[in-house]
């Protein structure tokens, strides 16, 4: 009697293990889902960097659905922190792209090349005699 039920207790642990891990997938898709969102709208697509990196994001987001589906939790949770990372890289390479036009509309043009001078400048000085 005791054997069953300490096997009942193992078992309950087990199914409540594995449904705590198949929620870990679900909230990293919610993550990854926005990260790739907001490098979306923060303008990836626009930046030859970010547009791999957020192309590979979304694309894992849909392969670690797929995984999840398929009852695979373990590499859809692997899947989805690439995603994440992906995005995220994607994200930064933006903001940097942002910031370097930013950078370069506010700081100066170089002046352009002015003709030296030929003619020497007199400084004439007038001094008064006291009487």
């Amino acid at each position: 009697m005791q054997s069953v039920k300490t096997a009942l207790a193992i078992v309950a642990t087990l199914v409540g293990v594995g449904c705590a891990s198949a929620t870990i997938p679900t909230e990293q898709l919610a993550s990854a889902e926005a990260s790739v969102r907001a490098a979306h709208e923060l303008g990836a697509d626009s930046v030859p960097r970010a547009q791999l990196h957020l192309k590979l994001a979304q694309e894992q987001v849909t392969q670690a659905r797929k995984l999840a589906e398929d009852g695979d939790q373990e590499r859809a949770s692997l899947v989805l922190t690439r995603a994440r990372a992906d995005a995220d890289l994607a994200l930064a390479l933006t903001r940097e792209a942002t910031a370097h036009k930013a950078l370069e509309s506010a700081s100066p043009k170089p002046l352009a090349s002015q003709p030296a001078s030929t003619g020497s400048s007199t400084v004439t000085t007038a001094v008064s005699s006291a009487p």
